[in-house]
């Protein structure tokens, strides 16, 4: 199957390979690495850390989990503000996407649109992750990773979004949710394409691989019984959490 991606109607197929396809030219390669430095740029705006300070004049980092994504702004400003905070983060693996998708053919060829959509989209979920904004630090890159794929192929994206709002609903705790949905990655890729896509495939392996070294403190927490739930409304301070961090880190001494 070829990797699709959403317009108003649904999928588009790539069109054929006589369809004004241009050869791969060092002005192909820079576009690419262009698009890419922008992407970059574009995924580090910390979009929790803008809307909580417009919305109720709070920086996140400083409140719940400390985190500037989708979960922490739920917690923290509300379903308005946790839904435009997943929008923009969204939106933020989605545009890159779909701008190497415009330019195909006749700027970047066919054969590799894949891998320069792929490209795009790790540079706009390394932002996210590692902010030039935020001295290198960030979100999770959840929501900025689903805007990839769903860009990139909706119907697996689906999948990804049911299967985690199923165990948020269950369990309660949105880093369960996620962590699941990472993994459900890329077993639905491998179902839907076996290995006739191996970028893809490759994509989703290191994406799920990343989502998951990035929940690592939410690991540790989850088994100390200590992980904070989607429903938490107290505003637990970040500071308790690199206390009791500090505080470990002593008892190893």
């Amino acid at each position: 199957m070829t990797p699709c991606f959403i317009t108003v109607g649904g999928c588009i197929v790539d069109p054929p390979s006589n369809a004004g396809i241009t050869a791969p030219n060092m002005t192909t390669y820079l576009i690419i690495i262009g698009l890419c430095i922008i992407s970059y740029l574009l995924g580090s705006i910390p979009f929790g850390v803008l809307i909580g300070k417009m919305l109720k004049g709070i920086d996140i980092r400083t409140t719940g989990s400390g985190n500037i994504g989708t979960s922490n702004a739920f917690r923290a400003l509300g379903p308005v503000g946790g839904s435009l905070v997943f929008l923009a983060d969204t939106l933020k693996g989605s545009i890159p996407v779909l701008i190497i998708a415009f330019l195909v053919p006749k700027l970047i060829p066919i054969d590799m649109k894949t891998i320069a959509q792929i490209a795009v989209g790790i540079c706009a979920i390394l932002g996210h992750t590692y902010s030039i904004f935020l001295k290198f630090t960030g979100g999770k890159g959840v929501a900025t990773s689903f805007g990839v794929i769903v860009s990139m192929c909706w119907y697996v994206a689906l999948i990804c979004l049911g299967i985690w709002g199923i165990v948020v609903l269950t369990t309660k705790i949105s880093s369960v949710a996620s962590m699941t949905g990472a993994i459900a990655f890329p077993i639905t890729t491998y179902i839907f394409f076996k290995t006739n896509d191996m970028p893809l495939l490759i994509f989703s392996i290191v994406a799920c691989l990343l989502i998951i070294y990035l929940h690592r403190s939410n690991i540790k927490r989850l088994i100390n019984g200590e992980e904070l739930k989607m429903s938490t409304k107290e505003k637990k301070n970040v500071s308790e959490f690199k206390e009791q961090k500090s505080e470990k880190e002593e008892d190893k001494k």
